[in-house]
C-alpha cells in the first residue's frame, strides 16, 4: 500500500472511550491530531481557529450532531470528514451525504479500517478541491473576457474602430505596458466611468 503524508485530523465524539480509541488509531497511522472535541460548537471554533485536513466526527453529540457542524463549517471552507455512526444512525448519515462528507464507519468501528477511509477522503478531497478550482478558473475567464469585450465596445465608440482593430489596439497598449490585457481592460472602463462624472458634474 502507497505511503501517504501525514494529515492534520480533528477528532470529535461524545464517546470518550471512542474518542481514545480513535485517537490511537490516527497516531498509529503516522497522522497528527490538532485537537480531540465533544461538541459540535467545539468543532466548529476548532476548524475556525486551524483548519484541519480531515475531520473523524460521531453523530450524536450534546448540542448538535457532527453533520450539522460539517455542514455549517462547509458554507464558508469545506472540510473533508469521515462520520463514525451506530447503525441506529445510519440512515441519517446516508440521507445526509454532502461533498465534504466523504465516508462513514459504522460502530464499532475497528482501527484497521480507518487507514483506508482516511486515504480514500483525503484522495477525494483532492479531486474536488481541483474540480473547484477548475470551475473557478472557468468563472473568472468568463468573466475577464466580460470586461474585454466592454472594453473593446468602448475603443469602438469613441475612436471609431471597428472590432478588429480595437481588439488588435487594447492588445498593443497591453504590449506597451507590459501587462495583462484584463488590466488595460478595467484602466479602460475606470476612465470611461471617471470621464462620465465629470462630464455629469
Amino acid at each position: 500500500m502507497m505511503e501517504m503524508e501525514s494529515l492534520q485530523i480533528l477528532i470529535a465524539h461524545s464517546n470518550s472511550a471512542t474518542l481514545q480509541l480513535i485517537q490511537k488509531a490516527v497516531l498509529k497511522l503516522g497522522h497528527q491530531i490538532i485537537g480531540t472535541v465533544q461538541t459540535g460548537e467545539e468543532i466548529i471554533q476548532a476548524c475556525a481557529s486551524q483548519l484541519p485536513d480531515i475531520v473523524i466526527s460521531g453523530v450524536r453529540m450534546p448540542d448538535m450532531d457532527g453533520i450539522r457542524a460539517l455542514t455549517l463549517i462547509g458554507k464558508n471552507t469545506p472540510v473533508p470528514g469521515i462520520i463514525v455512526t451506530p447503525k441506529s444512525d445510519l440512515e441519517l448519515v446516508e440521507t445526509a451525504v454532502l461533498d465534504h462528507i466523504m465516508a462513514w464507519l459504522v460502530e464499532p468501528i475497528r482501527a484497521i479500517d480507518l487507514g483506508p477511509a482516511i486515504l480514500l477522503v483525503h484522495r477525494r478531497a483532492a479531486e474536488f478541491a481541483e474540480l473547484r478550482q477548475e470551475n473557478q478558473d472557468l468563472r473568472d475567464s468568463l468573466n475577464d473576457r466580460k470586461i474585454i469585450e466592454q472594453a473593446k465596445g468602448i475603443l469602438m465608440k469613441t475612436a471609431h474602430l471597428d472590432e478588429a482593430t480595437a481588439f488588435r489596439q487594447l492588445q498593443k497598449i497591453a504590449s506597451h505596458k507590459r501587462t495583462k490585457l484584463i488590466e488595460i481592460a478595467r484602466a479602460i472602463i475606470t476612465a470611461e466611468g471617471a470621464f462620465d462624472l465629470i462630464q455629469k458634474d
